[in-house]
C-alpha cells in the first residue's frame, strides 16, 4: 500500500509538547512500519493553521492525490489535516474520487464506509463548535475586563513596559510622546514624523516614524489613564466602531497626559481629516489619478512662486508616505494637457461607448434569478437543512448582488445618450481653462474611476523652465 505522511505545526503549537513535526514524524513512522506499507511522499506545513486549506503543503498534497501518487493519506491528529467541517468534506470528496483513504494514527478513522465517513464528520463537527464556543467565551471575558478597565494581553505601548503584570513607565520614551501630543496642537503628524527621524529617534520596534504611526499614538487612550479594546477589526484592521474605553484598573499607573489633552487632541484630529477632506477637492485629480511607476495614488498640493501665483502638482503617495517609489512631483497643467490628448484620441469614444452599454434585459433576468435563490434558501433553513449562519451568509452575498444589480439599473436610466455625452465632452474640452477647479474635479470623477499617469519627459528647471511631458497611459471609465 502506497502511503503519503501529512504533519502540521502551527507557530504557536511548536512550543507545545508532543506536536512537533519530528514527533509526528516518528509516530507515523511506527504506523507505517506496523502496517508493512511503502511510504512515496512526505508532506509537512510548518507555521500554518488548519483554520483554512490555504497551506502550500496540503495543496501540493491534493494536487499529487489527483495524479494517482498514493493510496492512503496519513495523519497524526484528524485536526493536523482539517479543522473546518466543509474543509473536511471537501477533501473527502476528493479522496472518494480518486479512491484514496484516509488514516490516522491515534484516532479510529475509517473512511472506506458510510459508517466510518459519518463518524468522522460527527467528530470535526463537534471539534468546530467547541472551537466556536471557547471563541465565544474568550470575546465575553475580553469584553468582561475591559469593562473593568484592564487590559487584553496586548504589547506594551511606546512609553511603556510590562513589570511584574502591569505597565510601567519608560521615561527616554514617555518625553517623546508627551513631544507628540504637544507638538500635535502646532503642527501635523507627517512633520512631527520628520522631526523624530531626524533626530534618530525609532518606534518600540526600531522602524522610523510615519504619519500612520503618529496618528496611531495619538489615538490610544493609555496615555491619559485609559483601556481602548474592540477598536480595530482583526480581520479588516479597520475601526470597529463598538470600542470600549474604560479607566485602567491599575493603582500606581502613570499617565503621560491628561484625560482633557486627549480629548483636545482627539477633536484636532478629526477637524484637519474634514480639513483634509474638503480641500481635496481644490485638487480635479486627487483621488482618480495613479502613480505609472507605483500604482499608488497621486494627491494634490501646491506652493507659492517666487514671481508670485500658485505651483500646482501632484506627488506620488508611494515616494513621499512609504518611499517604496521615485517618481518626482508632476504639475498640474501637464496632466491637464495629457487629459486633452486623451479625450482627443477616437479610442476614447470606442471605448466609451462601449463601457456604457448595459444589456437592461440581462439585468432584470439577474435579479429574477436572486429572488428565486432567495426563496430557495430561506426554505432550506426553515427545512432545518442549513445553520442559522450559513442562511445569513448566503441570503447577504445575494443582497449584495442585488444592491449591485440595482445600481446598474438606476445608472441606465439616468444616463444620457451617446451623441448628449460627446456634445458634454467637446464643451469641457473648450471651456476646461475657465472651469473652477470643484467643477474640473466633478468633470473628471463623473466620466473617469481611474487615470493612470506616466512622465516621459522629466521637467526643466532654471532659467527656461520647461514643464514635464506626461501620458495617461491608462484609465477606467464610470
Amino acid at each position: 500500500m502506497r502511503v503519503c505522511k501529512y504533519r502540521r505545526v502551527s507557530t504557536d503549537m511548536q512550543r507545545e509538547e508532543g506536536v512537533s513535526l519530528s514527533t509526528q514524524d516518528e509516530r507515523l513512522d511506527a504506523f507505517i512500519k506496523s502496517q508493512g506499507w511503502t511510504v512515496v511522499a512526505d508532506y509537512a506545513d510548518e507555521g500554518f493553521s488548519a483554520k483554512n486549506m490555504n497551506r502550500p503543503a496540503i495543496q501540493q498534497l491534493i494536487q499529487d492525490l489527483k495524479r494517482d501518487k498514493f493510496d492512503v493519506v496519513l495523519v497524526y491528529r484528524l485536526d493536523r489535516l482539517v479543522r473546518s467541517v466543509s474543509d473536511l468534506h471537501e477533501l473527502l470528496q476528493i479522496m472518494d474520487k480518486h479512491d484514496v483513504k484516509f488514516k490516522s494514527c491515534t484516532e479510529v478513522f475509517d473512511t472506506t464506509s458510510a459508517t466510518g465517513r459519518m463518524f468522522i464528520t460527527i467528530i470535526a463537527t463537534l471539534a468546530q463548535w467547541e472551537r466556536e464556543t471557547i471563541a465565544e467565551r474568550v470575546f465575553d471575558n475580553m469584553l468582561a475586563r475591559s469593562e473593568k478597565g484592564m487590559r487584553n494581553g496586548a504589547p506594551a505601548p511606546y512609553g511603556y513596559i510590562y513589570k511584574d503584570g502591569s505597565l510601567e513607565l519608560v521615561k527616554e520614551e514617555a518625553k517623546w510622546v508627551k513631544f507628540i501630543f504637544d507638538k500635535y496642537k502646532t503642527t501635523g503628524s507627517q512633520n512631527i514624523a520628520k522631526t523624530l527621524n531626524k533626530r534618530g529617534i525609532k518606534t518600540r520596534k526600531g522602524e522610523v516614524w510615519s504619519d500612520f504611526s503618529i496618528r496611531y499614538l495619538l489615538r490610544n487612550p493609555i496615555y491619559a489613564g485609559y483601556v481602548r479594546w474592540n477598536y480595530r477589526s482583526l480581520a479588516k484592521g479597520k475601526c470597529t466602531g463598538d470600542e470600549v474605553i474604560q479607566k485602567i484598573d491599575q493603582d500606581n499607573f502613570q499617565a503621560i497626559i491628561t484625560k482633557e489633552e486627549f480629548d483636545e487632541i482627539q477633536i484636532l484630529i478629526k477637524e484637519r481629516s474634514t480639513v483634509a477632506f474638503r480641500s481635496d477637492n481644490f485638487y480635479p485629480y486627487s483621488g482618480v489619478a495613479k502613480c505609472a511607476k507605483c500604482g499608488n495614488s497621486l494627491t494634490g498640493a501646491f506652493k507659492n512662486k517666487k514671481s508670485g501665483g500658485i505651483y500646482r502638482f501632484y506627488k506620488c503617495a508611494g515616494r513621499f508616505r512609504t518611499g517604496i517609489c521615485d517618481a518626482p512631483v508632476i504639475s498640474e497643467e501637464a496632466i491637464d494637457i495629457a487629459l486633452m490628448k486623451c479625450l482627443d484620441l477616437p479610442e476614447f469614444d470606442l471605448k466609451y461607448e462601449e463601457q456604457n452599454k448595459i444589456d437592461r434585459e440581462q439585468l432584470e433576468k439577474e435579479l429574477t434569478k436572486i429572488e428565486l435563490k432567495k426563496s430557495r434558501i430561506k426554505e432550506l433553513y426553515l427545512d432545518g437543512d442549513i445553520s442559522k449562519n450559513e442562511y445569513r451568509k448566503r441570503m447577504d452575498s445575494l443582497i449584495d448582488d442585488e444592491i449591485r444589480i440595482q445600481k446598474k439599473l438606476e445608472i441606465e436610466e439616468i444616463e444620457a445618450t451617446y451623441e448628449e455625452v460627446l456634445e458634454w465632452m467637446s464643451l469641457i474640452k473648450e471651456s476646461w481653462n475657465e472651469l473652477s477647479f470643484e467643477t474640473r474635479k466633478a468633470a473628471i470623477r463623473t466620466i473617469f474611476s481611474s487615470l493612470t499617469v506616466k512622465i516621459i519627459k522629466d521637467p526643466v528647471f532654471g532659467r527656461y523652465p520647461q514643464l514635464p511631458v506626461v501620458e495617461i497611459t491608462n484609465y477606467k471609465l464610470k
